[in-house]
């Protein structure tokens, strides 16, 4: 089973100081946050049991932070064998 996450499902809010909310439908489950500088000035996390992207990890920009974070949670999801509200 293959699941693509749905517009809706995945939101990234604002927070403060450049850090975004990775948003699980109305549940925050990461966050994205600029680094101090170095190779990598982003980076992201995410709080979802057995995820593979609980520690920091980095990222070239916010746009990918957020490619990177919708690609785990998507892989965790269809290991989870969860499907959006309609999905089959």
């Amino acid at each position: 089973m293959t699941t693509d996450l749905q517009e809706g499902i995945l939101a990234f809010e604002p927070l403060t100081l450049g850090r975004e909310a990775v948003m699980l439908g109305r549940v925050q489950v990461g966050e994205i946050m600029p680094t101090d500088g170095g190779r990598f000035p982003f980076c992201f996390r995410l709080s979802l049991p057995d995820a593979s992207a609980s520690a920091w990890r980095p990222a070239a920009d916010v746009t990918e932070a957020r490619r990177l974070a919708a690609s785990k949670i998507n892989d965790w999801m269809n290991a989870a064998g969860v499907v959006p509200a309609g999905g089959h």
